[in-house]
């Protein structure tokens, strides 16, 4: 179990997360926005996008205890489909006490407390999740804090920043920077000394917090970013191997390609022809991968490429195990039996960005997922192996 120090400036800041100040702010509007959440021990909920609505928050069933559908608490019920959990104080709103399974409770009487530290745009925030209103391109981060006036607590961890291409070619050198934010005031400065993981490949960040690594082998990779007394955070890369069609390449020699006037530029294979092309990019699964039970990514996400405005995201995913078929159904949230190659797409979003949290593990099976998206102009995504559809294993 990670372990954190808290000084009695943490303890303004742990009332102010619990708390919302008596003076509400106006509500905004809806916006795209990242979520995160890291566990003492792992990542819970990994960069999620996610559109807030209007729709109020309600955790205990009380129409009077709701938080506005546009704040954080918004922003944390759609990236964790609703499993994170709360008190609710009289005129103070909600505080986040269990977040997908993790729980930081006070206990009086103990000689140091966790509880889950709330963090908007890199920077402590200076109100609790319900006043706290996002803003187009927030960023929302919860990680377990310690908070003591005995001083049991070790050092207040920094959270970490990541930045590094989308786009990588396999076998080629990749520069990643990682950002070290300084707890309680938000400052930013390299974080010398991280170690940066995936693929298979690990390397250290020097003075100016840059480390270089190289990934061998193609597909869709995490990288991780940990460091003593910090918030791990990952980001997430597209390997390609030269023109083999993913990651935005052309495809290899013979692929058709598409003008790139007035559609997605530079874009064109086999699979995806024309100006008017609507490019949907899954992230996060590796195609062909054999996953261990309990390891697959419960976020399916990607972005979608388009000349115009996008009118429409949706996923379809489909198991088989045993000689059996099942589809996901997006209104039930669960797998229910269907005819081997059959399966119903379920919509996620109207955004460039979209993800979807699966409420629980995949169980063993072999999964096919595919992202359909719709411009406004009515172009459709033409499924491809490896971007739009990937196969991929739970054993």
């Amino acid at each position: 179990m990670v372990s954190f120090r808290r000084s009695s400036l943490a303890l303004s800041a742990l009332c102010i997360c619990l708390l919302a100040f008596a003076s509400a702010a106006l509500a905004s509007g809806p916006a795209s926005v990242t979520v995160r959440v890291e566990g003492a021990n792992e990542t819970l909920v990994p960069p999620t996008q996610v559109t807030t609505t209007t729709t109020p928050v309600i955790k205990d069933g009380n129409p009077a205890h709701s938080c506005p559908g546009t704040s954080a608490a918004g922003a944390l019920e759609l990236a964790t489909g609703g499993d994170w959990n709360g008190t609710w104080f009289s005129g103070l709103g909600y505080s986040a006490e269990t977040i997908a399974g993790e729980s930081h409770l006070f206990e009086a009487g103990a000689a140091a407390n966790y509880f889950w530290s709330f963090w908007l745009d890199n920077k402590p925030s200076s109100t609790g999740i319900c006043e706290a209103e996002i803003q187009p391109g927030d960023s929302v981060l919860f990680f377990p804090e310690c908070f003591s006036e005995t001083g049991a607590c070790p050092s207040a961890p920094n959270p970490l920043g990541i930045i590094a291409p989308e786009v990588a070619q396999a076998g080629s050198a990749v520069t990643v920077k990682v950002t070290s934010y300084a707890n309680a005031s938000g400052a930013p400065s390299p974080a010398v000394g991280a170690t940066v993981a995936g693929g298979g490949a690990s390397a250290t960040t020097g003075p100016t917090g840059e480390a270089t690594l190289t990934l061998s082998s193609p597909g869709s990779m995490v990288l991780h970013a940990t460091a003593p007394d910090s918030v791990r955070t990952e980001t997430t890369m597209c390997v390609h191997n030269a023109d083999d069609g993913t990651c935005g390449t052309s495809g290899p020699p013979g692929s058709s390609s598409g003008s790139s006037s007035g559609g997605v530029l530079g874009y064109s294979s086999s699979s995806y022809k024309g100006p008017y092309a609507v490019v949907a990019k899954l992230a996060g699964l590796i195609d062909n991968h054999h996953y261990a039970r309990g390891h697959a990514p419960r976020v399916l996400a990607g972005k979608v490429l388009a000349h115009t405005g996008i009118a429409s995201v949706s996923l379809r995913l489909r198991r088989s195990y045993r000689g059996r078929c099942y589809s996901y159904n997006g209104a039930s949230a669960r797998f229910g039996p269907a005819h081997c190659g059959d399966g119903s797409f379920f919509k996620v979003g109207t955004q460039a960005s979209f993800s979807y949290l699966l409420p629980e593990s995949l169980p063993p099976g072999r999964y096919v997922l595919d992202a359909e998206a719709t411009d406004a102009a009515g172009n459709r995504t033409t499924l491809a192996r490896g971007t739009s559809r990937v196969v991929f294993y739970v054993r």
